[in-house]
């Protein structure tokens, strides 16, 4: 059945009224609000929009949550050489199929997924994600009590299964809707993408904890340490799951903005109305291009850079300095373009642009066409997989925009699964006898180039905003 989009089409009218919020306790979901009430009336239909201290412990939990499944995802990479000490059957193959597990599973789990938070709310979608990873990384301790390692292994295997069936940030553009204004949305987006792209640098951090099998380290100890990481992971998993239990409400009790308290269409309505709309699709498809394949070398970076004379130690540092250039450069895309709002597209074109610079920039050292030296190593990277993480929060509200009033879930899932299923087909790739790597360069610069031509075809509208920030350029507002 068809929803019917915002109050019929009909102009608003916004009146804007300073008053004292009402006394609420965080007991029974109504938390204290900090903005103003804002009342739009069209023909007697009249919203009542208002923004709450509690969006901030909201986007807390979520993003620790996103932060926590993004260091999941790369569990075993970071302690692989100890890994394969304690555990003399995991190899490199074993620890390879930890991660992919994340790729394929969210592949095969994100329609179920987006279609439950849909139909149950951001409150049930969440408890489901966050339950999934907690009963993941329990499972994965359960063997400690036997000393099995085909046990453990077994386990750790469904772990990672349930890890990337837990589909968190395809609820991210929901959290910014359901708790958000408009001015703040992109910026909401971005930080929980931010977060969970900052977890692969949390696990990388592992080695502080998991001593590696040299300096006569014993087996024994470092078994230890392995086991000392996965209860601090599993508790950490259950508290998260206990504090969405807590306080997490399903929405606050008067929407942020005007499309907030708009009914989307159903889960299957979506689904038909994306696909057959040509601008979702050709968001869709280039966001899967330009963010998908130079995420996923991320994970295997260290092969491209040896092939250049960079070893590991110093191959850790250019990745942790482009985690780190990439969570700065993905707040600073989202915060300006909540204040400069209505140019998406030049922005995302201008920016998918630069990261193809920085890409031909590292062909032509990977190729030897410029003498390769460390500095520019580092600049091409780092450059190059900044850039190109600032385009995620734009690419996902302008997908949102030109879907609307689909369900933001619907569309942030798409968005996900297209992006892990190309990182899934270049991961594949690696597994092709004597392929090598230098094919990796040209990976990279198709993503620029192929992204291009679809953004290109994308007709810019922002309907859902153009209804929110109505009242900034057409509606009377009066303080009183």
């Amino acid at each position: 059945m068809k929803r019917s989009p915002l109050l019929n089409g009909r102009r608003l009218e916004t009146h804007v009224t300073l008053k004292p919020a009402a006394s609420n306790s965080w007991q029974d979901g109504h938390p204290h609000a900090v903005e103003p009430e804002s009342r739009r009336e069209s023909e007697g239909a009249e919203v009542t929009t208002k923004s709450y201290y509690t969006r901030f412990w909201i986007l807390f939990i979520f993003s620790f949550l996103a932060w926590f499944e993004g260091a999941q995802w790369n569990t075993w990479g970071p302690i692989s050489e100890s890994v394969s000490v304690a555990f003399p059957g995991w190899g490199a193959e074993t620890v390879a199929m930890m991660g992919n597990w994340g790729s394929i599973m969210f592949v095969v789990g994100i329609v179920p997924m987006c279609w439950f938070m849909e139909a149950k709310g951001v409150r049930a979608g969440l408890l489901a994600c966050a339950g999934l990873i907690a009963a993941g990384t329990v499972m994965r301790i359960i063997p400690f009590a036997t000393s099995s390692d085909v046990f453990f292994t077994v386990m750790s295997h469904l772990c990672a299964i349930c890890v990337g069936l837990a589909a968190t940030m395809a609820i991210a553009p929901t959290i910014a809707a359901v708790w958000f204004p408009p001015e703040e949305r992109t910026t909401a987006t971005a930080v929980s993408q931010v977060l969970n792209q900052l977890g692969n640098v949390g696990s990388y951090l592992e080695p502080l904890l998991v001593r590696s099998p040299r300096n006569g380290t014993t087996t024994e100890e470092i078994r230890s340490d392995i086991k000392r990481l996965l209860y601090i992971d599993a508790a950490i998993a259950v508290a998260l799951l206990v504090a969405i239990l807590v306080y997490f409400p399903k929405k606050p009790p008067l929407p942020p903005s005007v499309t907030s308290s708009v009914e989307r269409y159903d889960f299957l309505t979506s689904i038909k109305k994306v696909f057959r709309n040509r601008d979702p699709l050709l968001v869709t498809i280039s966001y899967g291009i330009t963010v998908g394949i130079p995420l996923t070398w991320f994970s295997v970076l260290n092969f491209s850079l040896l092939e250049l004379g960079i070893h590991q130690d110093d191959a850790m540092w250019v990745g942790l300095l482009a985690v780190v250039a990439s969570g700065a450069s993905g707040l600073l895309a989202g915060r300006a373009t909540d204040l400069v709002y209505g140019h998406v597209k030049a922005t995302l074109l201008a920016l998918t642009e630069a990261t193809l610079a920085c890409f031909f920039w590292f062909f032509l050292l990977a190729w030897g066409a410029v003498a390769a030296s460390r500095w520019q190593v580092y600049v091409s990277v780092v450059g190059g997989l900044a850039l190109n993480f600032a385009t995620a929060p734009l690419f996902m509200e302008l997908a949102v925009e030109v879907s609307y009033p689909c369900p933001e879930v619907v569309v942030g899932g798409m968005l996900t699964g297209a992006d892990n299923f190309v990182g899934l087909l270049f991961l594949l790739l690696f597994f092709i006898p004597n392929i090598g790597y230098e094919w990796v360069t040209y990976s990279l610069l198709a993503t620029g180039a192929l992204a291009i031509v679809p953004l290109l075809l994308v007709r810019e509208n922002y309907a859902r905003s153009s209804i929110d920030r109505a009242d900034i350029h057409e509606a009377s507002t009066t303080l009183t």
